[in-house]
């Protein structure tokens, strides 16, 4: 037994100390002659992160949802860790490259081994794998990704030669040349120093005198003159607003197939003035994002927040309204990330991003900023504008609108007063012969237009010769009525799809009073639909008139010119009753006001919250053949499936609450009356004398009816005022939700506004909505901000930024070129006060712009893309810079110089 164990530990000795003492597997051939040219340090993010970025990170990187084997490579503490499906084994060992699993993987031949795999359609060549192999073996050092940490404004470089005065560009550029042991080109002529600057500061080609005065100049800072000119010029706003409104996504129409005009000029003058009158970059993102959000936010601010607004909006009919009302959600969250941090946050809309560090949950938290709005998902057939909106008067109008606001105060303050007055004559009329005539009425008889019984027929019950008609939800006539026994007689069935159209009757502006009333049952099984609606019917939440609606169990009544916004919006704070006949009735005052739109349910005022107190515009299409009063469905929305209707009446006035309860059964006029042969009091019951004072004094009626004149002139004033998108919070937020895989209908957990930590988290000195978002993004310690716009701005005159991917500046983006110049004038630029124009004076001044951009044969071999800047941009013209050169040499080029339009003629030997 005792020489058994011997053997055993014998030949346990002999196979530990074959491991031991076999030397390590060799590198392939070509893997270790790329090795032995690697002569430096590699630095992980310049050298081995667009590597992992790149070949590895779409299964090892940080959505957590595709992560392989459980291994993730984007984090040094979790890949130096134990793989979960290989006990005993990490994937890199800093410093040995044979007991890291990484390396094994790479330079294997087994296709059921070898990583990247044969199905991801990803390989690694020989000088990738020898960089990874020699990081690894150097310690495989980690560092945080350059552009999510703060830029550093490090000393400018020291040059040997030449003198300190210059400018700081120079000094970085010069640097990195002589690193390189490359010379900088001599600096390009006067005539084409000025044409590279004029279309790059205003897209325009010089003129012939000013080619001349240029020339000419020979004193000290000729050319900082003209710097200074054209930094001036009123052209400059429009050649910097050329770029900035590609990023915006602006567009005068609103895509999809429906693509009809949209007037967004507005935003587009603004966005010009504002870098003409060269507004601080901070307050310029401040003013888009939030303007609105501003203390005391004036016209032009809440213009700069059209910016949100102009993503496609769909007007397609088929459509559903809540997927596309997440879409423009979705478009403004993915354009913040792209115009204002280069980020494709857009990925992170469906999972987790597969290369940056940012959560799905930090996509949502990131819309969560932009979800407040109040606008329809389905834009109207009508071109009215999608609401919200800011009117834009020109002066005469905005001088009569002043004007008629005053009148209508003023009159609506004398009506009161002549109410008040009226109210103590009702005594007398109330013990005269004319109150007799209400007794005998079963409903009240003044104002009313229309009275359907539905007891078998069509007809209207005082002019059989009207009738209704019914039609199919597409507008087309339909089918005949359908008829039910029910409340001892016979009601309307309503399917749906066939509505009962009562055209003409029902049409009411916004400043005329009426009431709607009718019996209605309204089955268990709908869940939502109009009930009966004036309007073009295009959707319960677009259209122009009024509706009362069922919408989440619950009685909801809108008034609108363009819903929602521009709207009355009022829902029932209780559940409507089910399989049983109620009477509902909705009045209106005349008055533009949520206070004076009631429902009343059963006879008594039904108790509602307001949504929106917001109409600024007339209700009706002032057109010949308005739209009437429908009843049980409209055209592509949802109908009154399963529900009856029976006797309804339309007024042309404003019902008192007495009256309400008349027409629902529950009250009578004689109940209210004094007794027969009382002598005659000098004070009459609440409910008669407000009759009396609204509908019977004739000095009332009188104020009455000015008042509406009044109110009808402001609609007839605004009407085809111009108006611009805005944003425009709402006072109670939305919820908001982290979408399953990006779905609008499929709801995850509840999400507050909030930004990836991994960027910069969002402190609690800043208020939770967008303004806070626009403070977070200009913060001193943010990353991003400067160094993507400083990049977009080098881009705009050499070519290339920088950063060459001046879209990304995540883990799929470039290094940058000279990143320590891009910190300093990142910093630069925010320690000016975000001062763009004296940035682009900076670059503009720079040696390194003025240089001639001819090169020669070995230069352009080692730095085809000038990279390193040993010569001056060449470029090509934008496609507006090509349209106004050719106009510019044909002589047909229109521009304002000094506020007079001439029309100049590109010089020859210039083109």
């Amino acid at each position: 037994m005792n020489l058994f164990k011997t053997i055993a530990a014998i030949s346990i000795l002999i196979i530990l100390s074959a491991a031991i003492l076999s030397p390590p597997p060799s590198l392939p051939a070509d893997v270790a002659s790329a090795l032995s040219k690697i002569n430096f340090t590699p630095d992980y993010n310049q050298h081995i992160k667009p590597i992992l970025s790149d070949k590895c990170f779409a299964c090892h990187g940080p959505d957590q949802a595709k992560q392989k084997a459980g291994l993730r490579l984007d984090q040094s503490n979790a890949a130096f860790a134990g793989l979960p499906e290989s006990p005993g084994k990490v994937a890199i060992k800093p410093g040995n490259i044979w007991k890291s699993e990484v390396v094994y993987r790479i330079i294997s031949k087994d296709p059921s081994y070898i990583m990247p795999t044969p199905e991801s359609h990803l390989s690694l060549t020989a000088m990738e794998k020898a960089m990874l192999i020699k990081w690894i073996e150097l310690g495989a050092v980690y560092q945080p990704h350059w552009a999510f940490v703060k830029p550093v404004k490090k000393e400018l470089p020291a040059m040997s030669g030449r003198p300190d005065n210059q400018n700081p560009i120079d000094r970085f550029i010069w640097a990195k040349l002589q690193e390189l042991q490359l010379q900088p080109a001599p600096e390009a002529s006067k005539e084409l120093l000025l044409r590279r600057l004029s279309l790059d500061i205003t897209g325009l080609p010089p003129t012939t005198a000013e080619l001349d005065d240029f020339l000419n100049d020979n004193k000290a800072g000729a050319y900082e003159r003209q710097v200074d000119r054209l930094l001036q010029s009123v052209h400059y706003g429009e050649r910097m607003a050329a770029d900035w409104l590609d990023l915006a996504r602006f567009a005068d129409t609103y895509g999809y197939s429906v693509d009809r005009y949209r007037d967004m000029s507005p935003y587009r003058d603004w966005v010009i003035n504002a870098f003409n009158s060269n507004k601080p970059y901070d307050r310029f993102i401040h003013e888009q994002l939030a303007g609105d959000l501003l203390p005391n936010p004036t016209k032009d601010m809440r213009i700069a927040t059209a910016f949100n607004r102009i993503h496609q909006q769909n007007m397609e009919g088929g459509i559903v309204e809540e997927e596309f009302q997440t879409e423009y959600v979705l478009d403004r969250t993915n354009t913040f990330g792209e115009a204002f941090m280069a980020m494709s946050v857009s990925c992170s809309r469906c999972h987790d991003h597969k290369y940056d560090p940012i959560t799905q949950k930090n996509y949502y938290q990131l819309t969560a900023f932009f979800n407040n709005v109040l606008e329809a998902g389905q834009i109207s057939w009508n071109n009215d504008m999608p609401t919200p909106t800011l009117m834009l008067p020109n002066e005469m109008e905005e001088k009569r609108m002043d004007s008629l606001k005053q009148r209508i105060e003023e009159q609506e303050a004398a009506l009161e007063a002549i109410t008040t007055a009226a109210k103590g004559r009702a005594a007398s009329w109330i013990n005269s012969d004319n109150f007799q005539q209400l007794i005998a009425e079963d409903i009240p008889a003044k104002g009313l237009q229309t009275f359907f019984r539905f007891n078998g027929t069509l007809q209207q019950e005082k002019d059989s010769s009207r009738k209704g008609i019914m039609k199919h939800d597409a507008g087309a006539t339909g089918d005949k009525p359908v008829f039910v026994k029910d409340r001892q007689a016979q009601v309307l069935q309503m399917d749906g799809d066939v509505y009962l159209d009562l055209s003409p009757a029902g049409v009411f502006n916004a400043a005329s009073p009426f009431t709607i009333g009718m019996w209605i049952w309204i089955p268990q099984s709908l869940k939502e639909g109009v009930i009966f609606h004036k309007s073009d019917g295009e959707r319960l939440y677009n259209f122009k008139g009024f509706n009362v609606s069922l919408k989440h169990n619950r009685l909801e009544i809108t008034m609108a010119h363009a819903a929602p916004s521009n709207a009355i919006i009022k829902r029932a704070t209780q559940d409507v009753p089910r399989n049983q006949w109620i009477h509902v009735a909705l009045g209106y005052d005349g008055s533009g006001k949520a206070a004076g739109f009631q429902l009343f349910q059963n006879g008594s005022l039904a108790p509602m919250e307001t949504i929106i107190d917001k109409l600024y515009k007339d209700i009706i299409f002032h057109r010949k053949e308005e739209p009437g009063l429908q009843i049980g469905g409209w055209w592509r929305g949802t109908g009154f499936t399963g529900g009856k209707v029976d006797d309804a009446v339309i007024y042309n006035r404003m019902l008192e609450p007495l009256e309400m309860a008349i027409l629902a059964g529950k009250d009578s006029w004689k109940s209210h009356w004094p007794s027969t042969g009382s002598p005659p009091t000098t004070a009459a019951p609440f409910e008669l004398s407000a009759y009396y004072a609204h509908h019977i004094d004739t000095t009332t009626t009188r104020q009455q009816k000015a008042l509406k004149q009044t109110r009808e002139a402001y609609y007839a004033t605004v009407k085809d005022m111009r108006q611009v998108m805005v944003m425009e919070e709402m006072p109670k937020p939305k919820a908001t939700h982290l979408l399953l895989r990006g779905q609008y209908n499929l709801k995850g957990e509840s999400v507050s506004p909030g930004t990836p930590a991994s960027i910069m988290p969002f402190s609690q000195q800043f208020p939770n909505n967008r303004l806070g978002l626009a403070q977070w993004l200009t913060h001193p310690d943010h990353p991003l901000t400067a160094r993507v716009a400083v990049n977009r701005l080098w881009q705009q005159f050499f070519g290339t930024g920088l950063v060459k991917t001046s879209e990304d500046f995540g883990n799929q983006g470039e290094m940058p070129s000279h990143p320590a110049l891009l910190d300093w004038l990142a910093v630069h630029f925010r320690e000016s006060g975000w001062d763009v124009k004296q940035l682009i004076r900076l670059i503009v001044t720079s040696s390194t712009y003025k240089q001639e951009s001819r090169t020669t044969a070995a230069l352009r071999e080692s730095d085809p893309e000038n990279r390193w800047l040993a010569r001056g941009p060449g470029k090509r013209l934008t496609a507006e810079m090509l349209r106004d050169q050719a106009l510019a040499a044909s002589g047909l080029l229109n521009r304002k110089i000094g506020g007079e339009s001439v029309k100049p003629y590109q010089p020859a030997g210039l083109w």
